[in-house]
């Protein structure tokens, strides 16, 4: 059966048990409008007056031929979220350095507890005498880097001259200009990893707090594939 946007007018080649005995909400990959389509029977096709056969079906924009029922052109996804080690490791070292200044701080009350045999021991006897440092010089703070991502919600997946089409827009949320240097795809079927390819994406420097647009052709995806997941690197 066909089905055809009411805002755009493009046509699509659906399989009726997409679209369900009851109809179903789809979407437009072209324009992004959202509807409700009817299933319809197929009309008898009628002979002319003279008997020659009926004219052709014109041809559809689009051909959907899903996996299974319920199932249409992929979809963007939201990645699943990465644990960010970095941030876990920073966060060790400055426990780590607050801890150490403490001790320091506080080293002749830990000292007087300890009892005297143990002193020579842990070397808490050795340069009692010595002057302590009045003040430590303070190291200069890291400066922040760039953290660019993909916006997923004004991104989308077109289909363009017979080829799959990423349109997104990608924002810098951190301090440093940054550029990316290639584009993750993964590909998935009702949440099963199909596989995953990578595609040069340089676009950049992208200033902090700022927005850069980009368009990019993909592969044909694999076979069954009904999620896009997208991510800069």
């Amino acid at each position: 059966m066909q089905v055809t946007c009411s805002s755009c007018g493009a046509r699509y080649a659906v399989d009726p048990a997409a679209i369900g005995p009851t109809g179903r909400t789809v979407q437009c990959v072209r324009c992004g409008h959202r509807w409700h389509a009817q299933p319809e029977p197929a009309p008898a096709a009628a002979a002319a007056p003279d008997g020659s056969p009926p004219p052709p079906q014109s041809v559809p924009d689009f051909v959907i031929r899903p996996q299974s029922p319920g199932a249409g052109l992929p979809a963007l996804r939201q990645p699943e979220p990465k644990i960010r080690w970095g941030r876990w490791l920073i966060a060790a070292v400055v426990l780590l350095a607050a801890l150490s200044a403490l001790a320091f701080a506080f080293r002749t009350q830990i000292r007087d507890r300890i009892p005297p045999a143990f002193r020579p021991v842990l070397g808490l006897d050795a340069g009692r005498g010595a002057a302590a440092p009045s003040s430590t010089a303070a190291r200069p703070a890291r400066p922040d880097r760039a953290r660019l991502e993909l916006d997923l919600d004004a991104s989308k997946v077109e289909w363009a001259d017979g080829q799959y089409v990423v349109v997104g827009e990608i924002t810098n949320s951190g301090r440093q200009p940054g550029s990316t240097a290639r584009l993750k795809v993964t590909f998935r079927k009702d949440g099963e990893l199909l596989g995953e390819r990578a595609y040069p994406l340089v676009v950049g420097p992208v200033a902090p707090g700022a927005r850069a647009n980009f368009r990019l052709k993909l592969e044909e995806p694999p076979a069954g594939t009904t999620e896009i997941v997208p991510a800069v690197d």
